[in-house]
């Protein structure tokens, strides 16, 4: 039978808390590049928006 005592107790909180603390870099590393990609898209969007809306003005200027 295996005897716990406070000392394996530590031990093991130890060890649970260096895998918790890599593995929250890891998810904030993920997270960061993430949120880089959306940015991305969304710059690429309202620049495409913008070109759509003075497109549009420069075809109805031409019209009138």
């Amino acid at each position: 039978m295996d005897k716990r005592t406070v000392a394996s107790a530590h031990e093991r909180i130890d060890i649970v808390e260096k895998d918790v603390v890599a593995l929250s870099t890891q998810a904030s590393i993920q997270f960061k590049e993430v949120f880089i990609r959306i940015k991305r898209l969304e710059a690429i969007l309202i620049g495409t928006a913008g070109f759509i809306i003075a497109l549009l003005l420069a075809v109805l200027t031409k019209m009138g």
